[in-house]
C-alpha cells in the first residue's frame, strides 16, 4: 500500500496496557514498569503490504478532550480494558461515546487476562457489545496471535 499509512488508534483509561500492547506489536519487549503516555505517542510499523500508524492516546482525564481530534481518520479503534469489572464499565462509556461520534470500526482488547479476578473476553464482549479479544500484553508469546488478528481485520477492510 502506498501513500498515507493506515491509522489505528488505541484508546482506554490509564494503566490498561495501551503502550505495552503497541510495544508488543512493534516487536519490542514490553516494559513491566508504568510510564504514563502524555498526550499521544505514535509508532509506525510495516506489516505485510501496509504501513501502519499506531496512535497511543493518553488515558488521563486531562487528555480526554483531545480524543475526538486524535481518532479522526482511524480505520480501526481498539478500546483497551484491563478486564476488571470497574474498568470494563468505564470502557463501555468510551465505546458508547465512539458510537455517537462516527461509524468507526471498534474492537476491544480484554487485556491482563492473567490477573486474578479478570473477566473473560466473552464476558467483556457481552458488556461492551463489540468484538473483544483476550490478551496478556506483557507476554511476548502473544505477539503472533495479535498480528494474526490484525492480518484478518486488515484483509476484511481492504477487500
Amino acid at each position: 500500500m502506498s501513500g498515507q499509512p493506515v491509522k489505528i488508534s488505541f484508546i482506554g483509561y490509564p494503566r490498561v496496557g495501551k503502550t505495552t500492547l503497541i510495544e508488543l506489536i512493534s516487536g519490542k519487549k514490553p516494559r513491566l514498569n508504568y510510564f504514563p503516555t502524555i498526550g499521544l505517542d505514535l509508532k509506525r510499523i510495516s506489516f505485510e503490504e501496509h504501513e501502519i500508524a499506531l496512535w497511543d492516546l493518553a488515558g488521563h482525564k486531562n487528555f480526554l478532550p483531545m480524543w475526538s481530534q486524535f481518532i479522526t481518520g482511524s480505520i480501526l479503534i481498539f478500546v483497551i480494558t484491563d478486564s476488571t469489572p470497574q474498568n470494563v464499565l468505564q470502557s463501555k462509556m468510551i465505546i458508547e461515546w465512539l458510537k455517537r461520534k462516527d461509524s468507526f470500526n471498534i474492537l476491544a482488547i480484554a487485556n491482563k487476562q492473567d490477573l486474578e479476578g479478570a473477566m473473560s473476553a466473552d464476558r467483556v464482549a457481552n458488556v461492551l457489545d463489540v468484538p473483544t479479544y483476550p490478551l496478556v500484553a506483557v507476554e511476548p508469546s502473544e505477539r503472533g496471535d495479535f498480528l494474526q488478528l490484525l492480518r484478518k481485520l486488515l484483509s476484511k477492510l481492504f477487500r
